[in-house]
């Protein structure tokens, strides 16, 4: 009898064969760790990414509104809710102008709309601010989802009791 090197064995014909037991699995790991690393990114770590981002564009534009809000409840009506006013226009334009803002990544520039209203209490001034948010990174094998390859809208809106009841007529 001959010997075989450990590595091959005879078939039934008595050719020579590759054992199957004696193959290294080495090779096979890394020709799973490109696809599988293709999976990852593109369906946990890059949405992830997203999430994140888009809960810091929602807590900016709370912040925006918190701004505007601040803002609003200091003036009489007819200044907070001009097109060209200080809550309007000057507070935005600091705020996209902040490091914060500039990071919000807004589609348009977010809008704001003011309202007051007389109650028993006294008068009371909401401002609803909406934006639409950019995704971080837009993924495109998940077409039209809203803050991963589409565009999200955010809106905002608090209320605050005027400081000056004597503003709502002015």
């Amino acid at each position: 009898m001959s010997k075989v090197s450990p590595i091959f064995d005879k078939d039934a014909a008595g050719r020579m064969s590759r054992s199957v037991s004696s193959r290294r699995p080495q090779g096979s790991a890394l020709s799973e760790f490109g696809p599988a690393l293709f999976i990852i990114f593109f369906f946990a770590i890059f949405p992830v990414m997203d999430v994140i981002a888009l809960g810091f564009a929602y807590i900016s534009l709370q912040s925006l509104n918190d701004l505007q809000l601040r803002e609003a409840v200091r003036l009489p009506k007819s200044m907070a809710t001009a097109a060209n006013g200080p809550v309007l226009k000057d507070v935005t334009n600091k705020f996209l102008a902040s490091v914060m803002g500039g990071t919000i990544g807004a589609y348009k520039r977010p809008e704001a709309t003011i309202d007051y209203s007389l109650s028993g209490a006294g008068l009371i001034v909401s401002v609803q601010t909406t934006a639409t948010v950019q995704p971080f990174l837009s993924i495109p094998l998940i077409p039209g989802v809203p803050g991963l390859s589409a565009p999200a809208t955010f809106s905002v809106a608090k209320t605050r009791m005027s400081e000056n009841p004597a503003y709502a007529m002015q």
